[in-house]
This record gives structure tokens, C-alpha cells and sequence, in this order.
């Protein structure tokens, strides 16, 4: 099965340092498309966020969820490999100097996992991608 990607890139007038900081922090993946809640994150002694287990309430469905490490640049990109019964994929935060803020680039690769998944993909990728841009949006102007 294929999947779909989305991707929106918003500016905040917070420094790349402060934004990048925030992404330790396991409330700012609650802002997230495809993150409604964060439950058992696990951050290690230095304060780095290294996985957590979330929910997502896409399309009217709540889906419980895993995110991994996928690849981390210190002050530049932070991914996550996500895993679920029906979606998996990854969520990748790039960011970036702007003029006097900080660029921030949302992408999200997802595709049905399971039979339930890829049965209901064209709908959960419907309602992603219905409200990622202005999802987006929100988290970048709340940081």
C-alpha cells in the first residue's frame, strides 16, 4: 500500500535555540498532527526526550501509538518512527534560522499498517491532511 506525506512550514519569532529545547519537552509533541496525547515518555538523564507511547483521535477513531527515535541533528532535526495497530510512519521536525526567528518544518509519512489500517487509510489520511497546515500552524505560534 502507498502512503501520503504532509508537510507545512510556519515561522516563530522564538530562537532556534529555544524551539529546539521545546522539542525535549513531551507536552510540545501533544501539538503535533497525528499526537493528541503523550503517555510514558521516556527522557534520559540529560533531559532528552528518547520515545514515548501516544494516542491520536483521527477521523473519529483513537489509535494508541509508539514513537521511536528515527534521527536526531542536534539543534536541526528531530524524527520520530511511528507505530501503531493500523498507521505507521514518521513525524520529523526540522528547523532553521528566519531572519529574526526560527523556521520550523512539519513533515508526516504515514501509511495503513494491518488489514483495518489499509481499510481505512483513504479516511485517516482524509482527516490528516484535512487539518495539518493550519495544525501546524497553531503548534508553531505556541511556541
Amino acid at each position: 500500500m502507498s502512503g501520503k506525506t504532509f508537510q507545512h512550514a510556519a515561522v516563530t519569532s522564538a530562537s532556534v535555540s529555544d524551539v529546539w529545547e521545546s522539542l525535549d519537552e513531551p507536552a510540545t509533541w501533544e501539538a503535533i498532527p497525528g499526537v493528541d496525547r503523550v503517555i510514558d515518555p521516556v527522557v534520559d538523564a540529560n533531559g532528552r526526550l528518547r520515545g514515548f507511547s501516544f494516542e491520536s483521535d483521527v477521523g473519529g477513531r483513537k489509535y494508541l501509538g509508539e514513537a521511536k527515535p528515527a534521527r536526531r541533528e542536534e539543534g536541526r532535526l528531530m524524527a520520530w518512527d511511528i507505530d501503531s495497530s493500523e498507521i505507521k510512519g514518521k513525524v520529523a521536525i526540522e528547523i532553521g534560522l528566519e531572519n529574526d526567528g526560527t523556521n520550523v518544518q512539519v513533515r508526516l509519512d504515514v501509511e495503513g499498517a494491518g488489514m483495518l489500517g489499509s481499510l481505512f487509510f483513504p479516511v485517516i489520511a482524509s482527516a490528516i491532511g484535512s487539518g495539518f497546515a493550519g495544525t501546524v500552524e497553531e503548534f508553531v505560534a505556541g511556541l
